[in-house]
This record gives structure tokens, sequence and C-alpha cells, in this order.
């Protein structure tokens, strides 16, 4: 869909033939589905949560809370890529001295389930995939201090996938004291294990040494895949009067390292505001500490505290915190850089609602964690009441409950444009084909393979990859279809130097050159514009800075002018569309695309309808797919207009019929005309419709084929101005329709 930003509603909409008048949404949510919604700017960048659902409710006298999460890439067993999520929690009181006792459970479905059963054998703490396929955790307390200079820590590794765990020796050691008087065994490992752009590891950590006013936040460094750690470097310290404590560190999409710190003031508050600092250099120095730049969804003041802050850097180049107390909190950086974070608001709320000044951080620990499950989509988790100190029996009202339980949801964080194209979704449907080079593949990173450029992940593994020392790799994908494409996302090779050239042909024999990468190294995508193109085939060619090295596609992504609702948030009014009733977008009941609009109407007195709105033209095509699956009712697709006196009428009425045919309505004489017979158009079947309007006729298409030309069912046009669906009148109950693959022209 050619992308313009919607504009205001001043009239009522119009089903068929019946008028319903629609009142402006006073407090537009996605709960709200009977009164008139907005979607999101089309242009802007958007958070968009689902429901929280329970993972974990133990039994009474159970303690379960302090949730963590991560996500790493795998194959399902027909080879097809997958994000498998690994979700643990602790039993252990939250005090300094107790031994950790925790719980795993496991998701090959991105974590929309965890069918694998708590496994209390693998620990806690934090996890990182290594490049030789295995994982390993380090958990957060270690197992005992050796000596001044070093600890034991308690490491653990798997070989398939998280499935078991076997013990892991491992130390790390410091040049400098521990202070045992100020800290308990030496340190805590907190939180994040990552690769260093030398192939080494970085694990993130927090301790006190003699002399320290309190906690300092540093880097270890490892060269035998976490057997043994030394001290690096000092990520964080004494800074205003506050300490540095509880780090989340992530890579900014221009290979900076950022991280994010909890603080507090020694002898005092044991938390207080989130600070920021950065590295260019991998990690050796840093910036000083400064208090994080944070706004809000809804303009009212940032929260003043914060605890485990954890980020994330999405495939599609946006950058995610999480960070709780009180509360669970989101924001997002959209450049992915990390300087300032905005549209921050609450994932989880429990409190007690009396006592606030002294209770107001019980309830919900605040501690979470979340993992990328797909492109444009994080799992959030977090606890319902902190271990041991969260719900007291002395404390009454919680906005939720006073009970353990450890909680999951979904958020989708979208960027702009709404044309994105279903690769892997179609390909998995075998609309859309890839030929390529970039075959290899080996099975300790099955992840590695052709489709692990389409697959929604930027992880260093997942990726096409050509092996051979001669010649360049080449990955083409032959769409179902011609589109206008206008951006095009790419990655290649994680934290290499690499260039890339993407060709377009309309017929797979003349290509034409849309965009040449020069020499860039990728953390994430990088989005291309390109100017309006028709293309049936894209070609990529990757040719990395090493001749003599493997050349890796870790990512394509292609949008074109026709809005598939693939980069809109789910359970949402798709993004741009105004007055929405009814009208969310789905992943379920889909075609070879994962995303579509849901139209259903659930009322007798008003309709389910979605506008979009656009800037006036004397000509307009409409061109889109839809599937009746509810009861045998009509729907209507509305041409918008404006006459000398009117704005927002229907300039070209049409409808599917109950029966399959295709009808045209005049306002004038009230009456409806069938352009095409009963059963043209059956039910539970998806159709192609195409309506290409002028102010003095149209000409209306289904499946390719024209069935006829129809008058303005609304004389004395001046412009047109948008496109409207909607169910067949506030009478009727209970349609149910799915719209997909919207182009307006």
């Amino acid at each position: 869909m050619r992308v313009s930003r919607p504009l205001a509603l001043t009239a009522g909409v119009t089903a068929a033939g019946v008028v319903a008048s629609l009142i402006p949404a006073t407090a537009p949510s996605a709960r709200d589905i009977d009164v008139p919604t907005d979607g999101g700017d089309p242009n802007g960048y958007v958070i968009a949560q689902h429901d929280p659902t329970t993972v974990y409710e133990p039994p009474p006298g159970v303690i379960g809370g302090n949730a963590t999460v991560e996500a790493f890439d795998a194959v399902d067993a027909d080879g097809l890529p997958v994000r498998r999520v690994q979700m643990t929690w602790q039993s252990n009181e939250d005090v300094a001295a107790a031994d950790s006792e925790a719980s795993m459970v496991l998701s090959d479905d991105g974590g929309w389930t965890f069918p694998s059963g708590v496994n209390a054998d693998t620990g806690a703490g934090w996890f990182s995939k290594l490049r030789d396929g295995s994982i390993i955790g380090v958990e957060f307390i270690p197992e005992r201090v050796i000596d001044e200079h070093s600890v034991e820590l308690i490491a653990r590794r798997s070989t398939d996938n998280g499935s078991t765990w076997k013990d892991l020796p491992s130390t790390f050691t410091t040049d400098q004291t521990f202070d045992p008087s100020k800290f308990d065994r030496g340190i805590r490992v907190h939180r994040d294990i990552f690769y260093a752009s030398d192939g080494a590891l970085l694990m993130t950590y927090y301790t006190t040494y003699a002399g320290d006013p309190g906690y300092r936040t540093e880097l270890a460094r490892s060269t035998d895949g976490g057997a043994s750690w030394q001290r690096y470097a000092t990520v964080a310290q004494f800074t205003d009067g506050r300490t540095m404590g509880e780090s989340g560190i992530e890579r900014a999409a221009n290979g900076d390292l950022v991280a994010v710190h909890r603080t507090g003031i020694p002898g005092g508050a044991n938390f207080g505001p989130l600070y920021v600092n950065r590295s260019s250099d991998d990690g050796r120095t840093w910036t000083r500490p400064e208090p994080l730049r944070l706004t809000t969804a809804s303009g009212e003041p940032a929260p003043a505290t914060g605890v485990m802050p954890v980020l994330r850097l999405l495939p599609n180049g946006i950058m995610t915190l999480t960070f709780g107390r009180p509360d669970n909190w989101i924001a997002i950086s959209p450049d992915g850089l990390g300087h300032s974070f905005e549209q921050a608001q609450t994932t989880y709320v429990n409190h007690p609602r009396v006592n606030a000044a002294f209770q107001r951080n019980h309830g919900s620990s605040g501690n979470g964690a979340h993992a990328v499950v797909a492109a444009n989509r994080v799992l959030v988790v977090g606890d319902n009441c902190a271990p041991s100190w969260g719900c007291p029996e002395t404390d009454a009202g919680f906005t939720v409950d006073g009970e353990y339980r450890v909680w999951k949801k979904f958020v989708d964080v979208v960027g702009p444009n709404v044309g994105k194209i279903d690769l892997l979704g179609k390909v998995q449907a075998g609309t859309v084909t890839v030929d390529t080079n970039m075959t290899h593949t080996t099975p300790r990173l099955p992840e590695t393979n052709r489709l692990g450029a389409i697959d929604g992940s930027t992880d260093w593994a997942s990726a096409a990859v050509f092996r051979s020392v001669r010649g360049e790799g080449v990955y083409t994908v032959n769409l179902d279809r011609e589109y206008t494409l206008n951006q095009i996302g790419l990655a290649l090779q994680h934290g290499v130097p690499g260039a890339a050239r993407v060709e377009v042909s309309a017929d797979g024999s003349t290509w034409t050159e849309v965009v040449d990468t020069g020499t860039t190294t990728s953390y994430t995508q990088t989005y291309y514009p390109v100017p309006d193109v028709r293309a049936r085939h894209v070609r990529v060619t990757v040719a990395d800075a090493d001749p003599q090295g493997p050349e890796f596609l870790g990512e394509l992504e292609l949008y074109s002018t026709t809005d598939s609702f693939e980069n809109d948030p789910v359970g949402q009014v798709p993004r741009g569309y105004t007055g929405a009733i009814g009208a969310t977008v789905t992943d379920f009941d889909v075609d070879d695309s994962r995303h579509v609009m849901r139209l259903a109407d659930a009322w007798i007195d008003k309709i389910a309808t979605a506008r979009w709105v656009s800037d006036p033209a004397d000509e307009q095509t409409l061109s889109f797919r839809v599937n009746s699956i509810g009861y045998a009712r009509g729907f209507a697709f509305t041409t918008m207009g404006t006459t000398e006196d009117r704005e927002n009428v229907p300039a070209y009425h049409l409808n599917i019929g109950s029966d399959g045919s295709i009808g045209w309505y005049s306002y004038e004489t009230g009456t409806w005309t069938k352009i095409a017979p009963a059963g043209s158009a059956p039910q539970r079947t998806w159709h192609e419709l195409r309506v290409e309007a002028t102010l003095d006729g149209a000409e209306v298409f289904l499946g390719g084929e024209s069935v006829g030309t129809v008058e303005p069912s609304t004389p004395g046009l001046t412009a047109l101005t948008g496109h409207q669906f909607s169910s067949s009148g506030t009478a009727s109950q209970y349609d149910h329709f799915l719209i997909d693959d919207v182009e307006q022209s």
C-alpha cells in the first residue's frame, strides 16, 4: 500500500445499504473493540503488547519468581527455522547468601507453549549460544571464593539446545582484591555473555574491591569457551555518588556496546535511577555513566528508579530495554543506538493498594527479562511476587493477587512501512521459491542454511552461507507475483565487513540494480529505500571483504506498496486504518502470509469496519484479497470520496453478497444491482478483487477478470479519498472476514 498519513474522519461510515453513525474514540485500545479506534502510524515505531499468560504457578509455600528468558535459533523436524526459548525462575529466597534453586522450561515454537515440563537440574543465571552450537550458562551466585583474587563459578554446558546439561568447571580471576566485608562470594554474574570482535567471550559481572565505596560493573574475558575468565575492563564504577551494578549490555546497530545500570547509594537506597554508558572499542574503555534519557508513551514522567535492565537489538534494527521496580517496563531506541529510549510503558503491574509509601515496591519484583523471538517481536517474562519479600502475609489488596506466579507476554515492536512480504511463510506454503548457491550447513549449526536468510533472525549462525573460495554467493527469491518494491532490508555476516548488490527483474532475464551496500559491517538489518520498482524476482549477490572467507547473507526483507500486515502488531487495529471497529491483525486462519486483517462483527447495533483515508485523487485503484469464514453474510468494500458539499462519502459502494454475487449500490435509488451472479465468489475461499475508479465510473475485477463497470454510488464526485472495508449492516451479526494484500494507488 502506498503509505500516507491517515486524515481525520468527519462523517459516519456506510455499510452494505445501512448507515451507522460512529462516535470518536475516547480511549483507543485494542480491548475496546466496540468503539472506533485508530491504528498506529504506518510510518512510525509502535510497541504493542499481548495479554500476559501464566507459565508456572507453584503449589502453596513454594517460591517461583525472578524469571529470565533466552532464545536461540534452531530448526524443527522438517528443517524449518524456529526460535527455541528457554525460561528459568528461582525457588530460593532473594537474599545474598542463598544457594540457587532454579528451574527451566523449553519452547520450540517461539514461546507460545512450554511443553517440556519443569527441569530443576539446569540452574538459572545467564545463557549464551556459542559458535560451536553449544549453549553455556553461568549462575548469578558463584559456588565459592577460592582466594582474594578468584572464585569458582557454577557453569553448565548443553550440546542439545538446552534439553540436557553437564557441569562445566569454570573459574574467574581478577588482578584486584575482593572486599569480603561488603560482598558475599566475590562477584555476581550479571548478566550478558557475548562475543567480542576477536572471537573471545565477554561476560558482565559486578563486585566490590578493597577501597570501593560500593558495587562496580566489569567485563570478564574468556578464550577457552568459558572454562576460565579473567578481569578485562571496568564498565562503570562509583559515579555521581552512586554505585553501579546489575548491568545489561547489548551491541548497538553501529557496533558500539551499550550498557544500562541499576544504581544505588552506599549506606542508603539500594536502587535508584538507571544510568547508561557505551564503548566504541569493543568494551575495553567506556564513557562516563550518565542518567538514562527515558520518555513514556503516555507523556507522564518516566520512572525514577529501575532494576534488572535488559537490552536487546532486534533484527529490524530497534533496540529494546526492559527493567522494573516499581512495576515492569519496556521501552525502545528506534535507531538501535541506545543513546535514549522512548515510549516506555508498563508490561505488568502487581502491588498492594494500601500503605503505598512503604509497599509500592512489593508485589512483582520488577526483575525479569526479554528475548527476541521474531524480527519484530520479543517475549517478556516476569513474576507476580518477588521471592520471599514481595508478598508477605501482612500485605493486602494486591492489584492482581499475592500468590507466586511466573508470567510471559509477547510484545510486538515494529518500525516504518506496512508492506513487508512474508518470504518465509510463502516459501513454507510453496508460493515463493529460492534459488541459491549459498547452501552451506553443518549439523552443529542447522540454522545455517538457505532459509537462514529469511528466518527473521540476525544471530551469527542464522544465515545463508557460501563457502567456496571461488565466485560469489548469489541468493535469488522468485516471488509469487509481481510487486512494486519500495524498501529492502539486508544484514550480511554479523560483525564482519562485507558488501552486497541487489538486483530486481520482472521477467527473470533483464535485471536492474537497486542497492549497492558498499563495504559495511552488519549487527542488525539496514533498510535501503528503493524507488517504486516492479519486480517478480530479487537477486542478492554477496561479496565479503575477505575473498578467501565464507560469504554470509544474514537476513533479507522485502517491502512493497502492498499492505500485507506482516509488519503490524497482532491483536491491534492495522496501522494506517482509522475509525475501526472489530478490525484487528491476526496470525490465525491465515494463508501463505502469516498476518492478515480480521474483520469480525459481534454486534447488532453497529458494523465492523476499517477505513484508510488518503490524499484526494482523480483516479484510484484498490486491490485486495478476501475470504469470508463466518456466517453467510455480505462483505462491503467501498472506494471513498468527496462531493462539492460532503466529505467521506461512498464513491463506489460494492459488496460480495451472502450468495457469492458481487453487487453495486446506488444511493440515489437505494437499491443494489448484481454485476456478477450468485456463486461468483463463494465463501471460505480466497478471492482477488480490484476496483479501478475515476470520478465518472469504475471497473470491477474478480480474479483478474472484469465483471463489469459501474457508475458512482454517490453522484457528483470531486475526488477519491481512500477505501473502507465493512460487514454487511448493523442488524447482521457474526460476519467474519479475512483481508490481505491490500494495495491502493
